[in-house]
């Protein structure tokens, strides 16, 4: 027993634990800046444009979607409500396009989850897979955005504008899809007729 006591140094036990909180601290700090995703819980603002449709009035529509998302670890779940629409008038002869602006009642709502896939070399990967619950039918929107980082490794946390790709199993529809923080532009809500 009296050798133990000898050998023992309390500098050495000190120097390891001090060790051991860099060590814990460096790595915390690797996953929170360098592996870490931004903060998608919140209001966010949404739109598509169509580009491919089995529908052909449906081709160059933009819809825009309010959503409220809430981040949980790396998961995304949240509601979302369609609130614009811009698109062709279809066969009608008297109007090119319409112009609507949805409130109350006839918002069609959807529930929204999704979730990031971590990649340390290439970008993360945020899939959100939308049921809209439409007046007519209940229908599924998948939109996919490639997180792109600030560096070669270190992600960006700050980032408020992300864009990405669209499908939707309405008329087979397919197209371009950004996710701001801020609201997009919105043309007049009124029919305009040919000139």
């Amino acid at each position: 027993m009296e050798w133990i006591i000898k050998d023992f140094a309390c500098g050495d036990v000190l120097e390891a634990v001090f060790a051991a909180i860099i060590i814990a601290g460096l790595f915390f700090w690797i996953r929170e800046r360098v592996l870490g995703i931004p903060d998608f819980s919140g209001k966010w603002y949404l739109r598509s444009k169509t580009e491919k449709s089995a529908y052909r009035p449906y081709e160059n529509m933009e819809l825009q979607h309010n959503l409220f998302l809430r981040l949980e670890g790396n998961n995304i779940r949240g509601a979302s409500e369609k609130v614009y629409e811009d698109s062709s008038y279809g066969k009608r002869s008297t109007h090119t396009r319409h112009v609507l602006k949805y409130t109350g009642k006839h918002r069609a709502r959807a529930q929204i989850e999704g979730s990031i896939q971590k990649n340390i070399f290439g970008p993360d990967i945020l899939t959100l897979h939308a049921t809209e619950y439409g007046e007519r039918r209940q229908s599924t929107i998948y939109c996919r955005f490639e997180l792109k980082k600030k560096f070669h490794l270190f992600s960006n946390r700050k980032a408020t504008k992300f864009e990405g790709d669209f499908y939707s199993m309405v008329a087979d529809q397919s197209g371009k899809v950004c996710l701001s923080k801020e609201p997009f532009h919105q043309s007049i809500p009124e029919i305009k007729e040919k000139v």
